[in-house]
């Protein structure tokens, strides 16, 4: 067994498909649609409606907690920085400004138009953090 895909529910289609084109992907498909899928690298990221899921479950998906993350490997802390104030600059929340993490790596949280909380990170090796 081996996890393809992950998928987000969203309230809005057209804000979520923003936020990520914004963040830096393409998406696949039609933006119109109940279900799209972001052009990523590996694993695939899917993001799905609220409506489309209901009609899966039956029932309205929950919409609290923090359950899950989504942690994106990033090329250097500076592209971390960028991101971030980009992100920040289209008024989307920070949620954790970018540091240098314990366990080495350098690391910033950014939230979702949902509120999803998504790691931006990179493997921070010879001091890389200080040539910002």
């Amino acid at each position: 067994m081996k996890l393809d895909m992950v998928g987000i529910i969203v309230e809005s289609m057209e804000a979520a498909i923003l936020f990520y084109e914004r963040l830096g992907f393409d998406v696949l498909g039609e933006k119109e649609a109940e279900y799209v899928e972001l052009n990523n690298n590996g694993m695939r990221i899917s993001l799905n409606t609220k409506k489309m899921i209901e009609g899966i479950y039956g029932y309205p998906p929950k919409s609290e907690g923090d359950k899950i993350e989504l942690a994106f490997l990033c090329d250097s802390p500076k592209e971390i920085d960028q991101l971030c104030e980009k992100m920040n600059n289209f008024g989307y929340e920070v949620f954790k400004e970018p540091w240098q993490a314990f366990w080495g790596q350098y690391y910033a949280i950014i939230k979702d138009p949902d509120g999803n909380l998504l790691s931006l990170f990179c493997n921070d090796q010879k001091g890389e953090t200080n040539e910002r």
